[in-house]
């Protein structure tokens, strides 16, 4: 028994260490401005408004949601989505106050039915504090439109 003393001793207090310091969001340091967290795609919404049924592939006439948090934005900031086809063009754009507390965010693209087969993008842009009009880039995320599946 005395033998396992030891490296359970160490296990514990290596992870003693590792626990203090900087804050980690989903196993990275956190950023230092504002940054998005928990993000998700898909075709369903619960009542709280965050996607349940994941997906990035999409049939003819499905809905189409993103949910996301919203951390350090400072208050009043806006948060838009531009929606894009695989060309490049605007599709949709939509803006919103990040809300406080927890900063949970959804977006709908409004007129995902009338969406031809093919690739889009999503794309998510803060408001840089102090600047109206100037957005920073906060990320995007590709998605597909295609035959409908049979479920």
């Amino acid at each position: 028994m005395k033998p396992m003393a030891f490296p359970l001793i160490l296990a514990v207090g290596a992870g003693a260490v590792g626990c203090g310091g900087e804050k980690k969001v989903e196993g990275r340091p956190e950023p230092a401005g504002i940054y998005l967290t928990k993000f998700r795609i898909g075709r369903a919404i619960a009542p709280d408004r965050t996607v349940t049924i994941e997906t990035d592939s999409f049939g003819p006439g499905d809905p189409i949601y993103i949910s996301f948090e919203v951390r350090k934005a400072p208050r009043k900031s806006q948060v838009k989505t531009v929606w894009k086809d695989s060309s490049g063009r605007k599709i949709a754009e939509e803006q919103q106050e990040v809300p406080t507390g927890t900063g949970a965010m959804t977006f709908e693209l409004k007129d995902a039915a009338s969406l031809q087969m093919g690739d889009y993008l999503v794309e998510f842009f803060s408001e840089d504090s102090g600047a109206p009009e100037k957005w920073s880039d906060m990320g995007h995320k590709p998605f597909r439109v295609g035959p409908k599946r049979h479920a």
